[in-house]
């Protein structure tokens, strides 16, 4: 099979999907039509695959998957997991231990669900961005059920700001050989979360390992996003688009900055159409 002319990877929250968590029209034409124009257009999120599927399959995308921030490759169709980097389970329990050390409230990420215990129902409209498949065991860290062979994608824990600050200072102190920690804010100042991934793990080692199994080179892949967890894919794709939006950080990773925003959409169509007018197209 003849490979694409070129390899679009998607950003879905507050990139694809708009703040009322909505494909805006002309984005969706957009994609449907990509594929006439050489374009293969993908989704690379920081959702779990049980979050990403929904979107892609009403779109008709056909292409493996980017989900869990580069922890997993996923067929489109089936939903299995192609390729996978995981926190091996005793790694795992390891930032459990400090997030429960510091009272945070522990998450547990697989392909297809967040397990917690009971405590962590109250966070569900949080976590649900990631997946709505939520596990509630009496007990996270003595529960059997997540603790699989493939390891885990991630792990979370929510809280106060600085009970945050003091676990990911922890984690990046101790686990940092196997763990790659992270801390934001989310639903307000009030509650925050500290989020470890597979060290070296992102988006952008999966677009490269994904344009590899596609025969792209690296000067055919593009990426559009909005956020830190962005820069990876942008930094390996020869072209980058960052929405109105984005932090200057992100804007200044970019190649090229559209004029939508999460707000209106319309980033993916501004990007796709700059693809078709390349010369390379």
């Amino acid at each position: 099979m003849k490979p694409p002319r070129f390899l679009l990877a998607v950003d879905l929250d507050g990139t694809l999907l708009r703040d009322d968590k909505t494909v805006a029209d002309v984005d969706a034409h957009a994609i449907r039509t990509a594929h006439a124009h050489g374009i293969a257009v993908t989704i690379a999120t920081g959702r779990l695959t049980t979050g990403a599927l929904p979107t892609a399959r009403a779109l008709g995308l056909t292409m493996p998957l980017i989900c869990a921030d580069g922890g997993l490759l996923v067929d489109c169709a089936s939903g299995a997991a192609l390729e996978r980097r995981s926190i091996a389970t005793a790694h795992a329990r390891g930032a459990l231990a400090v997030l429960e050390a510091q009272g945070l409230v522990p998450f547990v990420f697989l392909a297809d669900a967040i397990h917690c215990d009971a405590a962590g129902e109250r966070y569900r409209a949080l976590v649900d961005t990631w997946s709505r498949e939520l596990v509630v065991h009496a007990h996270l860290g003595e529960a059997e059920a997540w603790k699989q062979p493939e390891g885990v994608a991630v792990t979370v824990g929510v809280g106060p700001r600085e009970n945050v600050e003091r676990a990911s200072a922890d984690l990046r102190r101790d686990h940092a050989a196997t763990l790659d920690t992270v801390h934001f804010g989310m639903g307000g100042l009030s509650t925050w979360a500290v989020r470890s991934l597979p060290r070296g793990c992102n988006k952008g080692d999966m677009l490269a390992r994904l344009a590899a199994r596609l025969d792209v080179p690296r000067e055919r892949v593009a990426a559009v996003g909005d956020w830190l967890n962005d820069l990876g894919m942008f930094q390996y794709a020869r072209r980058s688009f960052a929405m109105g939006q984005a932090p200057e950080v992100v804007l200044r990773a970019a190649t090229d900055r559209v004029r939508s925003t999460s707000a209106t959409g319309g980033g993916v169509a501004e990007a796709i159409a700059a693809l078709r007018a390349s010369p390379e197209g």
